[in-house]
């Protein structure tokens, strides 16, 4: 019986925030480039022009004093700036003024004036630029954000904040092949520094990568998102990024949604229905069973799914009473394929010492696939609360099946 594509896991694959700088931040800065200058302010010689220096004059002394006038004398001394120090001066006496008052819109406004007047030296340039760039990231406009982003980068490279905040706003602009591999630049600058980079940093990388159907790069990085940060979140994306390779085996499958039941992953009553069927079909009584009532305790039920725990509940007693019998049968076997299928058996009834047994006795006998043997090895260790055994057949796993071995291992891993 194949299992209907019904059974993918629907798991939204959550992308942190890389957050912009606060408007009370932002502030600081700008107010530290003004108080900065303002120091140095006092030791530059200005060349006034004729007609700016009374207005420059007098608005200096109403922003001093917060006159109510202020914005009437910065109008007047805008209107009459002609050389680069009029034009630099009256835009910082309104930069300190837009501070005093906290007028966010009227800071911006200063800056950039600041920096269009050509007045401002290199270093003050950086700050400015600093305060525009968190500025407009925080204000909702990408493209200037990536464009200042872009220059601070370009002068300091390896700065951290630049590159994490210029991913953040090529992604706001759906840049996705540029954003990847400055996430992927800013993770390998803190794992070289021997720190851990932020958790929202590989939650981007892994939705991108994702995204760009990439699936070993978004494998490799929610792998190590789960080992940095062991949540909930971590372990479903890693479980929603690794699905369609382990989807590929139906029995691998199987193996997965097991994984997926225990963890509160199946999402609806239609994945549960035919996660049961499929047991059912296979004459897995116990684990059918067992399904159908993880549905009814998560109250995803209907109809059909009472019909069949009825159908399977009424089988359980005469398949119990057999399996002694079909016990012998499996040991004298010339091969241990009906180990195999006992053992699934006895698992289905929650009897994972027996199950573990018969595993290792079908991998005894051999004619079996064994990485498909070890994965249900491991799986019965570790529902029986064995954690050695169940990683020491875990890592026997080999080929296709490892991602879901190493799933099991990242579940058992978090249980401690």
């Amino acid at each position: 019986m194949k299992l209907v594509s019904t059974l993918a896991l629907s798991v939204a694959l959550i992308a942190g925030g890389i957050a912009a700088a606060p408007a009370a931040a932002q502030s600081s800065k700008a107010a530290k480039a003004d108080k900065g200058k303002k120091d140095a302010a006092k030791e530059r010689k200005f060349a006034f022009s004729k007609e700016a220096s009374k207005p420059i004059a007098e608005l200096q002394a109403a922003v001093k004093a917060k006159a109510a006038d202020v914005p009437q004398k910065l109008a007047a001394a805008q209107a009459v700036t002609k050389t680069t120090d009029d034009k630099y001066v009256v835009a910082k006496l309104h930069l300190e003024y837009a501070l005093a008052v906290n007028d966010q819109p009227a800071q911006s406004t200063a800056v950039r004036a600041i920096i269009a007047s050509g007045g401002a030296d290199a270093a003050e340039l950086a700050t400015l630029n600093e305060y525009l760039a968190g500025e407009a990231a925080r204000s909702g406009d990408p493209a200037a954000a990536e464009s200042y982003y872009a220059q601070r980068m370009a002068a300091n490279p390896t700065e951290i904040a630049n590159i994490v905040n210029l991913a953040s706003a090529k992604m706001a602009l759906k840049k996705d092949n540029e954003a990847l591999p400055l996430l992927q630049k800013a993770i390998a600058i803190r794992k070289a520094a021997g720190q851990n980079a932020d958790e929202s940093w590989y939650r981007n990388a892994v939705v991108i990568a994702d995204r760009q159907r990439n699936g070993a790069v978004a494998a490799e990085l929610a792998n190590e998102a789960l080992k940095l940060y062991p949540n909930k979140e971590n372990f479903n994306n890693l479980v929603a990024i690794s699905q369609p390779m382990i989807a590929k085996d139906e029995e691998a499958f199987v193996d997965l949604l097991r994984l997926m039941q225990l963890n509160g992953t199946v999402r609806s009553s239609t994945d549960y229905l035919h996660l049961a069927q499929y047991h059912e079909f296979g004459r897995n009584w116990g684990e059918a069973k067992s399904v159908l009532e993880a549905a009814a305790k998560a109250g995803k039920t209907s109809a059909a799914h009472s019909a069949l725990l009825a159908k399977v509940s009424a089988r359980i007693a005469e398949d119990k009473a057999a399996l002694p019998g079909a016990e012998a049968k499996a040991r004298t076997a010339a091969n241990g394929n009906l180990a195999l299928s006992l053992a699934s058996v006895y698992a289905g009834y929650q009897d994972y010492t027996k199950a573990a047994d018969l595993y290792s006795l079908a991998l005894q006998k051999g004619g079996v696939d064994a990485n498909l043997v070890n994965t249900r090895l491991g799986i019965v260790h570790a529902m029986a609360g064995r954690r050695a055994e169940a990683e020491t057949a875990f890592r026997k796993v080999t080929g296709t099946r490892v991602p879901l071995a190493n799933l099991w291992m990242a579940w058992l891993a978090q249980r401690g």
